[in-house]
């Protein structure tokens, strides 16, 4: 069985590793943010960026909702609003993610 993306993930974060984080990422992924997509350079260049000139991994910490084989779902809060994101799971690598944001006034 293999371990949980989401857990291999975790220490990744903590230490900031970019290489790490891009193979934990299928070679097709793709992250759907609003109308656009972004291609894996895309983004881990962006949250390399994120990681490297922003406090974003302080800040960053994902309580996981559920996962299996196929789906990983993770949620926290960032500047005042609820964070879902969703991973589909390929060959044990986040292959799609999508991230809903909406205010923690809303999400009550």
């Amino acid at each position: 069985m293999m371990t949980s993306l989401h857990w291999r993930l975790r220490p990744i974060f903590k230490n900031w590793d970019k290489e790490a984080f891009r193979s934990q990422h299928h070679e097709d992924f793709l992250f759907i943010r609003e109308t656009e997509l972004l291609t894996l350079d895309e983004h881990i260049e962006n949250i390399d960026h994120l990681m490297t000139t922003t406090d974003f991994g302080e800040r960053f910490k994902p309580q996981l909702v559920h996962e299996n084989q196929f789906v990983s779902e993770a949620r926290w809060e960032d500047n005042g609003e609820l964070v879902t994101r969703v991973f589909l799971i390929k060959d044990g690598k986040a292959w799609r993610q999508i991230v809903n944001r909406v205010s923690i006034e809303e999400a009550a």
